[in-house]
């Protein structure tokens, strides 16, 4: 049973899968991205959706990212990723 049991681990690994190409790009620190809603920034300040602003941090693996916006309004929110579009990438 012992070696059944190890063949049947050592021949199913996980495999990792091909990155489909029509999946959302995953946003990254330092890109800039546009709301797709109006959110409420840390310091209780509405910042409209259509705004761009700066991704500074990443939460939960990318369920959320914190981002800096400067136009229409100066705020710092926490952003549920499914809220964001990217705009443009961060410079290597």
């Amino acid at each position: 049973m012992a070696s059944r049991l190890l063949t049947f681990v050592t021949e199913t690994f996980p495999r990792v899968a091909a990155r489909d190409r029509n999946a959302p790009a995953r946003i990254e620190e330092l890109d800039r991205v546009e709301l797709l809603a109006d959110v409420l920034g840390d310091d209780q300040v509405t910042v409209p959706a259509g705004s761009v602003g700066t991704v500074v941090a990443i939460w939960a693996g990318g369920a959320a990212f914190e981002v800096e916006f400067t136009r229409p309004v100066d705020a710092l929110a926490t952003v549920d990723a499914g809220l964001l579009k990217i705009v443009g990438r961060a410079r290597a």
